[in-house]
């Protein structure tokens, strides 16, 4: 299949997306985005501990990716509901597949990252709101002067950091403008897919292994050559998901740094206003953008076979093939990934003139000839030159002897 045709299918398959049930699916979505936001907000006051509740809110999200993987494949429980994704998370192992906890640590070493580096843009952008200038110089001052007393400090704090609102509005959202766009469109879209590629590789994998397992399986040895492929055609898919999310986070930012406020105990609210309107819809276009990458994996089945070297393919034919391996829906729909071996590829060391014969095995019982017909030589027969290993039973022998 060349890549005009491959990309003519994946145009036929995004069509699924937006089937009936999509109206569905993003109705189940809001719940889970709406919680997570609140949790994100109350986690300024709970010293990010609050953030710990997120993982009770992921099957809801799971929901809304087994039933939008439903409509992409055509595999698996049409109606899947909270409840199924609950038991899912807590019963089935299926717990680790987004991947989230080295999503979110990342995110965090990329916003400590920047913090670094916009700290040196404090001062000039508090410059361009004049009071707000004139505030943090004055910080400055009273923070390394040895002769102010802590109760100074603090109290200067309360009564004068709101009009500091508005730069640090623009700092914390451009601070979390990247983090973000890490998290929604490449590290949790790439650790489903990796789970979505273990699904095709070894069918019904998530009965036999957790999620966490077959997403890193994937990621280590399923994918490894198939990820440029993919990366490459997801962008040229999804480039108008992130553009959009782009605009929205400008604008969003764009209006919340005009907001003034007299009150330091707003001041949280303000400035993870913009971030939280972006993180809103960029779960709704997330959904678009794993769905696109699914639609990429499951026409591009060739293209991922290819790219996995020869001696994993042994392995996924022996794995699925292995009495012990528990098979399901999955197994019943696609089959054995990996095809039955050709003889060249059993025996890669064998020459041409093996692979045109078939292997011929022989039973020390059979005779060479066909029964009945005598080898017809004058010539002497001459002693054997080898070594010959007598299979016959102990009895056999001794008759002989006799």
């Amino acid at each position: 299949m060349d890549q005009k045709e491959r990309n003519q299918k994946i145009k036929e398959r995004q069509k699924r997306l937006f089937h009936k049930d999509v109206w569905m699916n993003m109705l189940l979505l809001v719940p889970p985005i709406l919680l997570t936001l609140i949790i994100v907000l109350v986690a300024l006051f709970t010293f990010v501990l609050s953030l710990l509740l997120v993982y009770f809110v992921l099957p809801m999200f799971y929901t809304v990716e087994r039933r939008m993987r439903q409509s992409v494949t055509g595999i698996g429980k049409t109606n899947f509901t909270y409840a199924d994704g609950y038991r899912a998370f807590f019963k089935d192992n299926m717990g680790g597949i987004f991947g989230l906890i080295n999503a979110l640590l990342i995110s965090f070493l990329l916003i400590i990252a920047l913090s670094f580096i916009l700290e040196y843009a404090a001062q000039p952008l508090a410059n361009c709101f004049p009071p707000a200038g004139e505030v943090l110089t004055e910080i400055g001052n009273l923070f390394f002067s040895q002769a102010t007393l802590p109760e100074e400090f603090w109290t200067y704090l309360s009564e004068n950091t709101f009009y500091l609102t508005q730069p640090l509005t623009i700092l914390v959202g451009v601070t979390a403008f990247l983090p973000m766009t890490y998290l929604l469109f490449y590290a949790l879209p790439m650790n489903l897919s990796n789970h979505q590629i273990a699904t095709i590789v070894l069918p019904d994998i998530d009965k036999n292994l957790s999620a966490a397992q077959a997403r890193t399986l994937s990621r280590i040895q399923f994918a490894r050559g198939f990820q440029g492929y993919r990366l490459k055609n997801s962008i040229r898919l999804n480039w108008p998901y992130l553009l959009a999310f782009v605009l929205i986070y400008g604008l969003s930012l764009y209006g919340c740094s005009m907001i003034e406020t007299t009150e330091t105990m707003v001041m949280p609210i303000i400035l993870l206003l913009s971030p939280t309107i972006s993180l809103f819809f960029g779960f709704f276009l997330q959904y678009f953008w794993i769905g696109n990458d699914y639609c990429i994996i499951e026409e591009s089945q060739d293209v991922l076979l290819e790219s996995i070297n020869p001696q994993i393919k042994f392995t996924i034919y022996q794995t699925y093939r292995n009495p012990n391996y528990i098979h399901g829906e999955e197994s019943s729909a696609r089959g054995c990934f990996v095809p039955e071996q050709t003889y060249q590829e059993k025996h890669p060391f064998s020459t041409p003139f093996e692979e045109n014969h078939p292997e011929t095995t022989f039973s020390p019982t059979t005779p060479s000839q066909s029964e009945g017909e005598e080898e017809k030589t004058d010539a002497p027969r001459e002693n054997p030159t080898g070594i010959v290993i007598d299979l016959s039973e102990d009895e056999e022998k001794k008759d002989k002897n006799d």
